[in-house]
């Protein structure tokens, strides 16, 4: 029982804390797009699963190591960084394709876009 606990740290890294923190914001940015739509089923299951995954967040950075605490707030600006060029990528793309959606349209797809794009980034420089 005290190797799963000691080894459980390890594996809470400051990539991975970021990655579920951008899938809490992801979301969460996402909740507008059905509230505009009144698609009230597809809202209370998102807010629901981001209750949980908030929940999860929370509870994992307890379990986190110190060391990958320190490297969370660099994760989180990088986090940031990606859900703007993402939104702002998805922006231009609309703005080009003459898409005109609504706002709250492109900033969930905006929000997809940058935690892929802080996903692969991570993975690639850790390779």
């Amino acid at each position: 029982m005290t190797e799963s606990r000691v080894s459980l740290p390890r594996t809470l890294t400051a990539t991975r804390w970021s990655t579920l923190l951008g899938l809490a914001m992801v979301m969460l940015l996402s909740l507008p797009r059905y509230w505009f739509l009144h698609d009230t089923t597809r809202l209370t299951l998102l807010a629901i699963l981001a209750l949980a995954v908030v929940t999860a967040l929370i509870g994992f950075w307890r379990l986190m190591a110190t060391t990958e605490r320190q490297r969370c707030p660099a994760a989180f600006r990088h986090l940031a960084g990606c859900l703007i060029g993402g939104m702002a990528l998805m922006a231009i793309w609309h703005w080009f394709d003459v898409a005109a959606d609504h706002w709250s349209v492109i900033v969930s797809q905006g929000a997809a876009l940058g935690l892929l794009l802080h996903v692969v980034i991570r993975i690639w420089r850790r390779r």
